[in-house]
C-alpha cells in the first residue's frame, strides 16, 4: 500500500531551510512580530488571574433584567455585598450585568429615560460609589492612574478642562488719538524707494 505525503512531508528541502533560516532572524522590537509589541508587555496576566475574573463576572452573568425600582435597589445592594465579601472589584461592567441587562439601557436609565426618577437616581448613586472607591484605590497605589483617568472620563463624566479668559483689549490702549494713530501707521509704512518705485 502506497503511503500519502502531507503537505508538511511534500516541503522541497529548500523551502524547509528557507523557514528555519527566517526564524533564526531577530524579531523587530516593533510591528509584526515585534518583541516589544503590546501583548509581549503584559505581565500578571498568569491563567490563574483569567481563571478568578471569569468566575467573578459568571458571578453576575446571565441573571435577569431587574422588573422594578424595589428589584433593581435590591439587586444593587446585593452586588456592592457580594463584591465586598468575595473581594472582587466593583465595577460599572458588573453592576450592569448584575442588574441583567446592557450599558446601553443602564446608560439610559441613569439620564431617566424609560424609567423613573427613583431608579435613575439609584444608577446615579451606585456610579457615584464604584467612582469614589475607584478614587480611593487609585490614591492609596492599588490601582494605576492611567486606568484610573481613562474610566473616569468614560463613566464617571469626568474631563479635562482649561478655562481660557478673553479680554477684549486693544494694544493701543483705551483711547486712541486719531492723529496720533494715523502718524504711528504713516511711521510704519515702508519708504516708497525701497521697491525701486520713481
Amino acid at each position: 500500500m502506497a503511503t500519502r505525503k502531507t503537505k508538511a512531508q511534500a516541503k522541497p528541502a529548500d523551502t524547509q531551510e528557507l523557514a528555519t533560516t527566517k526564524e533564526s532572524k531577530p524579531r523587530p522590537k516593533y510591528g509584526r512580530g515585534g518583541t516589544d509589541n503590546f501583548h509581549n508587555r503584559i505581565t500578571g496576566a498568569k491563567s490563574e488571574d483569567i481563571s478568578r475574573c471569569i468566575r467573578n463576572c459568571m458571578t453576575f452573568y446571565g441573571l435577569p433584567i431587574v422588573r422594578d425600582d424595589e428589584e433593581c435597589r435590591q439587586r444593587l445592594e446585593w452586588f456592592f455585598d457580594t463584591c465586598g465579601q468575595t473581594g472582587q472589584l466593583p465595577t460599572v461592567e458588573k453592576m450592569v450585568m448584575a442588574l441583567g441587562t446592557i450599558r446601553q439601557t443602564v446608560w439610559e436609565w441613569e439620564h431617566g429615560e424609560k424609567c423613573s426618577q427613583r431608579r435613575a437616581d439609584m444608577i446615579k448613586k451606585a456610579k457615584g460609589f464604584i467612582a469614589s472607591f475607584e478614587s480611593e484605590m487609585v490614591t492609596e497605589g492599588k490601582i494605576n492612574p492611567v486606568v484610573y483617568i481613562f474610566r473616569a472620563k468614560n463613566y464617571f463624566g469626568m474631563k479635562d478642562q482649561q478655562d481660557v479668559v478673553l479680554k477684549p483689549e486693544s494694544p493701543l490702549g483705551d483711547k486712541v488719538d486719531q492723529a496720533r494713530l494715523e502718524s504711528t501707521i504713516v511711521q510704519e509704512l515702508p519708504d516708497p524707494g525701497d521697491y525701486g518705485a520713481d
